[in-house]
């Protein structure tokens, strides 16, 4: 059974997807798709690449989503009849007479599709529409792919995998939500059988969730609910629960900013978190305990005061660093971590700012930026890093950033230690 205790046990396999034509969507309509901006998919593509070969020049094994549902479905006829079944509910024909045939046509020619296509009907939700051309004997068609999953390669949020098991999430925007049965396809392939679905209508997302050995938190806000960390909490066994209402940033209203805990804290050591210390002042933190009848109220606090209390040091990053991603690494062992190019992030999180019209606050991270620059010390590259022996690896992940997420966003670890 797959269980996680710390965000800085060993590494040994991560589960990633690989984004493909479902991207393309995205830079359609990029609000739409929760992405921050339109960018460069060739690009992204590429940079997501160079990411697995580190991972794998790191010694660490990595799961490609596809790969794994499609040779599973090679070598296991229930499986694949499972993939046959899920694919049959996501595609649809509408239009003059023939829609009927169509799709009884399709059921019956279902076993001879080849197991990329089923997970490709997953993933775009197809929906053919077709009718006669006026005074002819043409069919005219359309295709319409309703939601997309532009946002799977965010491999992080469809599940949790506690000091227990597999918890599967349950995504709070509807453009998301079908990303769940993907990930249970996932788990089924590899003989993981979860412990629980999150179920109606709550919600939890696994950029809202960290591990610490002795406790864990989750974070709530516009992507997990209360009653979602309450349904999870039952399928863990920590003594201490954090709940950390995820806070806002400089009164923007823009959750995006903060959408998940990882936006805005990580750890890379035992004992150690990265975070700003004005932003974990503000973060408002329940604290709950374990009892024989189940869990209560300990303690109302914020972040800073808790990791404070528990002994961490806090390496502070600036709030400049914060928005570019500079807690969004992936712990790789204690003490060794993967993380974004943060500097490469910054043009672009300004570039935002002045869309959105955040005066104040783009002009205090453009005067943090050019203090930055002048030090030479942007996140990782700094001497409080290097003192604390933390190690670190650097990819450049600029373009993939337009989706609003970084690297640990882009990973699932499903073993450690």
């Amino acid at each position: 059974m797959l269980r996680i205790t710390s965000e800085w046990s060993k590494l040994r396999t991560v589960l990633v997807h690989e984004p493909g034509i479902e991207m393309f969507y995205g830079i359609l309509d990029p609000d739409a798709f929760l992405y921050m901006r339109r960018f460069n998919v060739e690009r992204a593509i590429n940079q997501h690449k160079q990411m697995v070969n580190k991972l794998k020049e790191m010694g660490i094994e990595v799961l490609k989503i596809k790969e794994l549902i499609n040779e599973k479905a090679k070598s296991d006829k229930e499986f694949r009849k499972l993939l046959e079944k899920i694919a049959l509910n996501y595609i649809k024909y509408e239009g003059d007479g023939k829609a009927e045939e169509n799709l009884s046509r399709v059921k019956k020619d279902l076993e001879k599709l080849d197991s990329d296509t089923l997970f490709n009907i997953i993933l775009l939700n197809p929906t053919v529409l077709s009718h006669e051309a006026l005074g002819t004997n043409e069919a005219v068609t359309r295709i319409l792919n309703e939601e997309p999953l532009a946002n799977l390669y965010f491999t992080r949020d469809q599940a949790i995998i506690t000091d227990k098991g597999v918890v599967i999430g349950r995504m709070s925007k509807r453009i998301r939500m079908r990303e769940t049965e993907i990930i249970k396809l996932v788990f089924q392939a590899l003989s993981e059988k979860p412990l629980k679905e999150i179920s109606e209508p709550a919600f939890l997302e696994g950029g809202d969730y960290m591990p610490f050995k002795d406790f864990a938190i989750f974070g709530t806000g516009d992507r997990t609910s209360i009653s979602g960390i309450m349904q999870a909490i039952d399928f863990t066994n920590f003594n201490e629960i954090v709940i950390a209402y995820n806070p806002e940033i400089e009164e923007t209203e823009d959750y995006m900013l903060t959408m998940h805990l990882d936006m805005y804290l990580n750890s890379p050591k035992e004992g150690v978190v990265i975070s700003n210390s004005t932003i974990l002042s503000k973060t408002l933190a329940h604290i709950y305990e374990r009892k024989e009848n189940g869990i209560s109220l300990k303690e109302r606090t914020n972040l800073l005061e808790f990791f404070k209390k528990k002994g961490y040091r806090i390496l502070e990053i600036s709030l400049a660093e914060q928005l570019s991603y500079a807690t969004n690494f992936l712990t790789i062992e204690n003490g060794r971590i993967l993380s974004p190019k943060v500097v490469n992030n910054m043009i672009n999180i300004m570039e935002y700012l002045e869309r959105k019209g955040y005066n104040n606050l783009l002009n205090k991270v453009k005067e943090e930026y050019n203090r930055h620059i002048t030090n030479k010390d942007f996140f990782p590259n700094r001497k409080d890093i290097k003192d604390e022996g933390i190690d670190y690896d650097e990819i450049d992940v600029s373009e993939l950033t337009g989706g609003f997420g970084g690297i640990h966003c882009m990973t699932m670890p499903i073993k450690r230690g």
